[in-house]
């Protein structure tokens, strides 16, 4: 009777086929890693990209409507725009633009770095105010009418700055453009506050120049980089670090200021 033999793995083979293995999975586990990686690269940078172009689609718009005045609105009307450096000591800028939404209405919107609650990331905040020398009333709050939990719209997370810049109709810069007489930190060191010529300086300005910066949410970079922030009114370098950023810049035609 002929005895059958069965095959079977030596302890060698298993041991290698077990390494091959092993360094196989570690392969296609690290490139699971860096594909990832770079996928999530690019989500955030087209975050950036679709948050910075929209926040300035919508501060384009209020632009064009900042000192339109209805026909029929019969309060006094001398507040049209104003620019701060340095709001709230974030280094950037705040813009205030004044407009009807009715004869009997009108918006007061200030944009503005606002911190998060925790920690010293910021975000752009658009602060909407109905009628802001009668009767002012916030919007965005918890409770409408009684004015409870107001917080400014977070139109664009993760901004590392914000300029406006205000020039007339020959290309020059106007400094300082104020709607109160009142302090600002924006005024020429010849003239403290916004005097006279501050708000005399609203009906002069023919285009608004606004620079966003943002950060991706996530470190993208391999290696730390610097990144200078250049613009019309600022121009300072941030120190290294691991995040992505981009400005984005529009120039805007006011339409109703230069009727004025």
């Amino acid at each position: 009777m002929k005895i059958k033999k069965n095959s079977a793995f030596t302890l060698i083979e298993t041991m290698v086929a077990l390494v091959i293995s092993t360094i196989a999975v570690a392969a296609m586990y690290n490139a699971y890693l860096f594909f990832n990686k770079s996928y999530q690269g690019l989500l955030d940078k087209a975050a950036i990209s679709n948050a910075g172009r929209t926040s300035l689609s919508v501060i384009a718009k209020d632009l064009r409507n900042a000192g339109y005045k209805d026909m029929n609105y019969s309060r006094a009307f001398d507040r049209w725009i104003e620019q701060t450096n340095n709001y709230n000591s974030t280094q950037a800028d705040s813009l205030v633009i004044w407009y009807n939404t009715s004869p009997t209405e009108r918006l007061r919107i200030r944009y503005y770095l606002k911190k998060y609650p925790t920690g010293k990331e910021m975000f752009l905040a658009r602060e909407v105010v109905e009628n802001p020398t009668n009767s002012p009333k916030l919007r965005h709050c918890q409770r409408y009418k009684t004015q409870k939990n107001c917080e400014p719209q977070n139109i664009v997370p993760f901004v590392t700055d914000f300029q406006v810049v205000f020039k007339d109709a020959n290309g020059n810069e106007l400094r300082p453009v104020c709607a109160d007489k009142k302090t600002v930190s924006n005024a020429a060191p010849s003239t403290p506050g916004c005097s006279t010529a501050g708000k005399a300086n609203q009906s002069k300005v023919h285009t608004a120049e606004v620079y966003l910066t943002v950060r991706s949410p996530n470190p993208i970079n391999k290696t730390q980089k610097k990144y200078r922030i250049a613009n019309a009114d600022s121009d300072r370098t941030l120190p290294p670090d691991n995040y992505h950023r981009e400005t984005f810049y529009i120039s805007v035609y006011l339409r109703n200021i230069v009727k004025i």
